[in-house]
């Protein structure tokens, strides 16, 4: 796109949340709300902010879509651990298991393009036909039924790979390195070498359910290998790159340690410390800040995503196996809702929950924080849902008594009359068009806040315009 613009309008109508605007002050002892104001949803913000407070969590993601529209994208708490920093509303976060939606998703795209099959083996051992995998065991081989498992036994978790209750070998790093006389952490694939030659599987491949993480660590791998490419890259061209207006800054792969992480990233809430799985001879550590190694998570817990990624994701593709072991996880839903979830946990600092409903209404909350508080049943519902949060917003739909908006609210903002250079969001929008382009990747949308300009430049990239405030936005000749 090289398009010249103008832009001349009102935007009117500016809501605004008292004492949350840019270049104001929140008592410490509230929870501040970042993001546009929805008042037809304003009961999400009393039930968000009532459930955080109930479990003492400081930080959250609340993201709902209706039809295809982002119709509610508000942060929760604060972005650092001294709560001075609200927490952005498109903020990125860890989001733990909810990442298997994202790689069960980019496997089914490798099938759907005949690069890999659901009964190709996923390990070559030698076996007729051979493998996906070059991976040897690590001494012999623990069980011979290793040269069985298929792709399609990876994401229905019917592998008979090692459930997370057996215990969990990817939070065994230091052990396994220390077994195989590598360093610690010793990366995905010492981890699996070393299964191979330690774990026998828990049944015959294919013949029964068992959550594991271990079957997507695998999955990860056999993305890479099949496609030549990094698992992120793949799922960012192949995965998110169909959809429209999911900008690869939306989804980032996830890193161990706060140095390294996104700008928009908060701190996890988990004050454990425990041993530095990267130097565990030295001091100790905070559990989210090197209890594990985060970048060797990617297939199976480890990306860091807006909930703008997970909200398309669930539009566009089947987010779990409906715990039956189905093959059409991460397949395309053309239309065909049915009711699915998924959720993911981690010990330090991070729970997230993914929904995908049948009446054409996705959502996605995101905590950072972890613990059975969060992620106890509900004892008021206990028919169907396993997590308290889940059966809060789905009774909170079910109830009705609002009307549901037709206006997008997600993507970045722009004040002409703002701040210079200004931060994207809704609070500290740009202050000035051609930084708000500059920071802006193909795909991305902008939104223009309430004012009056006219704009005359150059956009040399795919870009959505649009004032979900009300007013208008002209483009081409005034």
């Amino acid at each position: 796109m090289n398009t010249q613009m103008n832009i001349r309008g009102t935007l009117a109508g500016l809501l605004a949340v008292s004492g949350l605007l840019a270049g104001t002050t929140t008592p410490a002892a509230a929870q501040p709300i970042q993001g546009m104001p929805v008042p037809e949803l304003a009961n999400f913000d009393t039930l968000m902010t009532g459930f955080m407070s109930a479990n003492d969590i400081e930080s959250a993601l609340l993201g709902i879509m209706k039809d295809g529209v982002i119709v509610y994208q508000r942060g929760f708490g604060w972005k650092d651990k001294a709560n001075t920093i609200p927490l952005r509303h498109d903020a990125l976060m860890r989001i733990a298991s909810c990442t298997k939606p994202i790689t069960a998703a980019a496997i089914q795209r490798l099938i759907a393009a005949n690069v890999i099959d659901d009964t190709d083996n996923v390990f070559n051992l030698g076996q007729p036909g051979g493998g996906i995998l070059p991976i040897a065991s690590f001494g012999p081989l623990a069980d011979a039924r290793y040269n069985q498992i298929q792709v399609q036994d990876l994401y229905t978790h019917t592998s008979g790979l090692p459930s997370n209750s057996n215990p969990d070998p990817t939070y065994q790093e230091v052990a396994i390195a220390n077994a195989m006389g590598v360093a610690s952490p010793p990366g995905r694939v010492n981890t699996m070498s070393w299964i191979m030659g330690n774990r026998a599987l828990s049944n015959n491949p294919g013949a029964q359910r068992n959550y594991s993480n271990v079957g997507f660590l695998a999955a990860g791998l056999v993305i890479e290998q099949a496609s030549g490419m990094s698992h992120n890259n793949y799922v960012r061209q192949n995965v998110f790159g169909p959809m429209d207006w999911t900008p690869v800054t939306e989804v980032v792969r996830g890193r161990t340690f706060p140095a390294s992480r996104d700008p928009r990233e908060p701190w996890y809430d988990d004050d454990s410390m425990v041993q530095n799985v990267f130097d565990p001879g030295g001091d100790s550590v905070r559990k989210p800040d090197g209890g594990w190694d985060h970048e060797s998570r990617v297939g199976q817990g480890g990306y860091v995503v807006s909930t703008t990624a997970l909200l398309h994701l669930a539009e566009m593709y089947y987010i779990s196996d409906q715990q039956n072991a189905s093959t059409d996880y991460g397949t395309l839903v053309n239309g065909n809702r049915q009711y699915r979830w998924h959720n993911g946990s981690m010990p330090g600092g991070t729970m997230s929950m993914l929904v995908q409903r049948a009446d054409g209404i996705n959502y996605a909350v995101i905590f950072n924080k972890n613990g059975n508080d969060v992620n106890s049943a509900d004892p008021n519902n206990p028919t169907g849902y396993h997590f308290a949060i889940q059966s809060l917003i789905d009774t909170a739909i079910a109830n009705g008594g609002f009307t549901w908006p037709t206006q997008g609210v997600d993507g970045q903002w722009v004040d002409f009359a703002g701040a210079f250079p200004g931060a994207g969001s809704f609070e500290v929008p740009w202050g000035a068009m051609s930084v708000a382009l500059a920071d802006s990747p193909d795909e991305a949308t902008l939104n223009f806040q309430a004012g009056s300009t006219v704009w005359t430049g150059t956009i040399n990239q795919k870009v959505r315009l649009r004032a979900p405030q009300g007013g208008v936005v002209r483009i081409g000749q005034l």
